[in-house]
């Protein structure tokens, strides 16, 4: 099983906290540093990746037992922790993808292509992990919905499952008992039962809806790493286009100076040749003594 505390850091601490993730100085820890804290960040997300796979098989080898005769508090208590942990789990993985996008790029373009392929990697993972997580989620969720009705019927309290604010009924600060209570049908142990299974039941609605807002934020995160991609690649072929332009003032300036060499020489032969019919003319017109 590979959900517990040591894995999480206890509830609201987790594996990104404990393992100090977050911290990026530029200014103190220099190029080295930052380089250090993004591989940490790589190896915690795929570690995060896999423990939430490992985790969602264990609640679907918990799911198929719920509302049989295997049915019981520890059963539905070891549901809870797994999916809960799971749960701040992704969280966490879902804040260390945000930091390794803001981490500072490389220098070098093909390293920048590296960190880049990486990223896209590890979101499309995180993506698929949490989409079966949040599947066995609401396949859970419809469970504990089902057995909460049958413990509400067979208490003659009633099988409405309310799914808001109010479906807890806290009965000891009235000062009153539940109707069946009162008819010695609805015995004071079944109460508790009923308050802790509603109590697990909203704990997992509300990390449904966590898990929505990590899927939102994975949208974002994807559409950026879409925006950077079209940075570097119009960065690349604007220092392609730079280096064709150098090439072709290359390429002229050779061909100026072989012409401009082509012309010297000309220049020369003809004076050369001016010179010889100088001497000649100098020769014949000059009278020989």
């Amino acid at each position: 099983m590979s959900f517990g505390h040591g894995d999480f850091g206890g509830p609201g601490g987790g594996a990104y906290s404990d393992g100090g993730y977050s911290t990026y100085n530029s200014g103190s820890g220099g190029r080295n540093s930052s380089a250090a804290d993004q591989n940490r960040l790589m190896q915690g997300i795929g570690s995060n990746i896999q423990k939430i796979s490992q985790n969602v098989k264990e609640i679907e080898r918990i799911i198929p037992r719920l509302g049989t005769p295997d049915d019981n508090k520890t059963l539905r208590s070891k549901l809870d922790e797994v999916q809960h942990y799971t749960n701040q789990l992704a969280k966490d993985t879902n804040r260390m993808l945000k930091d390794l996008n803001n981490a500072p790029a490389s220098v070098s373009q093909s390293d920048q292509r590296q960190q880049r392929m990486q990223k896209e990697r590890f979101t499309s993972d995180f993506s698929a992990a949490l989409n079966q997580f949040q599947r066995v989620q609401r396949e859970a969720a419809q469970k504990e919905r089902e057995g909460v009705k049958r413990v509400r019927a067979n208490s003659g309290y009633g099988d409405d499952y309310d799914e808001g604010p109010n479906a807890l009924i806290n009965w000891e600060g009235s000062g009153s008992q539940p109707p069946a209570m009162q008819q010695s049908q609805f015995q004071q142990e079944d109460f508790e039962a009923l308050k802790e299974r509603e109590a697990q039941l909203h704990k997992l609605e509300s990390d449904i809806v966590d898990v929505n807002t990590i899927f939102k934020d994975l949208a974002t995160m994807v559409h950026e790493q879409g925006d950077t991609i079209d940075s570097i690649e119009a960065n690349v072929e604007t220092a392609e286009v730079h280096v064709e332009q150098a090439n072709t003032q290359l390429v002229n300036a050779k061909t100026y100076q072989s012409k401009a060499r082509r012309k010297k020489f000309i220049i020369f032969i003809c004076i050369l040749v001016l010179l010889a019919v100088l001497g000649v003319i100098i020769y014949l017109v000059v009278p020989k003594n």
